[in-house]
């Protein structure tokens, strides 16, 4: 393409810490990524980064709530500022300390000043009515399988166990409830409790039945990988009472290792899936997960269909690559109505 023709192309600037965005630059729209400043000051790169978008028609912030409140409120503080700002994966959590309900309204007036928020989840419900987020703000963009190399790698076999990992809000106490006496071993891999601690999660070893081992590997995801894909099927206990997706991640992982699925309805589960995907059963409740376990362990053609499903479901989302072109696509198409909506304006 000459550079005659390339300068009547649309450019979109974008301060983003997403640097691939600019390879998805097509014949139609040219995305220019202008990197997050990086030092050791958060506040220090917050201002550069305001000041940096100036020039950009987007701010794109991937997951980074602190630098996403901060440039929400320079917004409001000088709204010259024409740049949008765009959240991707912000996780918000119930006000549940005193600290936590007295700060809420002042992170409801700063979300104000979010133009969109890209969720990996589509029951956004709760961010409405805590938040006062307005509906029409949230677009879905499918995540993906994370390092989809290594699990297109993996060897994959079925030594009889369950498996349960990760560390956001799992339910471990219920899982414990629901497997203590039945004819099944539970591998659990899970970090330390002062590491999962922050992730609303909580290991009592002291209620730890006899059939279930808990594992503290090295943290690297080819160990992780290794115990799920030689588990007979995965199970993932969420507590409830989440705003945002837990163990979403994880349970597209496991399907695309052909797992079968166990998990806690929720966002990010039954919002995203179907029963046929997924077995979903009820959160914090021992007698449903019981019963979603033997029966799938019990009966083989069920938790294969299950599996199949589900390994379906998890590869038409791709990896990395893919995630990052679903938010390019919503880049090119939201720019498209900024131009269309300033042309018919002249």
């Amino acid at each position: 393409m000459s550079a005659a023709s390339k300068s009547n192309i649309p450019r979109v600037k974008v301060l983003t810490d997403i640097h691939s965005l600019a390879d998805f630059s097509t014949n139609d729209l040219i995305i220019s990524i202008i990197p997050l400043p990086k030092g050791k000051s958060r506040l220090v790169n917050v201002i550069k980064s305001f000041m940096a978008s100036f020039s950009c028609d987007y701010i794109l912030l991937n997951f980074s709530p602190l630098e996403l409140f901060l440039l929400a409120l320079f917004k409001i503080l000088i709204p010259v500022n024409r740049a949008k700002l765009v959240s991707l994966d912000l996780i918000l959590t119930v006000p549940t300390s005193a600290r936590d309900q007295l700060i809420r309204p002042l992170k409801v007036m700063l979300l104000k000043r979010v133009y969109r928020f890209l969720m990996y989840f589509k029951n956004t419900t709760g961010y409405q009515k805590l938040y006062r987020i307005d509906p029409g703000k949230f677009t879905y963009i499918p995540f993906k399988i994370n390092s989809i190399e290594l699990v297109l790698k993996q060897q994959i076999s079925d030594q009889g166990y369950i498996f349960c990992g990760g560390k956001s809000r799992r339910d471990f106490s219920t899982l414990f409830r629901a497997v203590e006496g039945q004819p099944v071993s539970v591998r659990v891999v899970t970090p330390t409790n002062d590491r999962i601690a922050e992730h609303g999660s909580f290991l009592d070893s002291s209620q730890l039945p006899a059939n279930v081992r808990v594992v503290h590997d090295d943290g690297t995801p080819q160990s992780f990988l290794n115990h799920m894909a030689a588990a007979r099927m995965v199970v993932l206990p969420i507590k409830k009472n989440n705003l945002s997706a837990s163990g979403l991640g994880v349970y597209i992982l496991a399907m695309a290792l052909k797992k079968c699925v166990i998990i806690s309805a929720g966002p990010g589960v039954d919002d995203n899936l179907t029963g046929e995907q997924a077995i979903i059963v009820p959160p914090e409740d021992p007698a449903a997960l019981r019963l979603a376990i033997l029966r799938a362990t019990q009966d083989d053609e069920y938790r294969n269909l299950v599996a199949e499903n589900g390994y379906r479901y998890a590869m038409s989302l791709g990896g990395t690559k893919q995630l990052v072109a679903s938010i390019a696509l919503w880049l090119a198409s939201d720019y498209a109505q900024k131009v269309t909506i300033n042309s018919n304006l002249k």
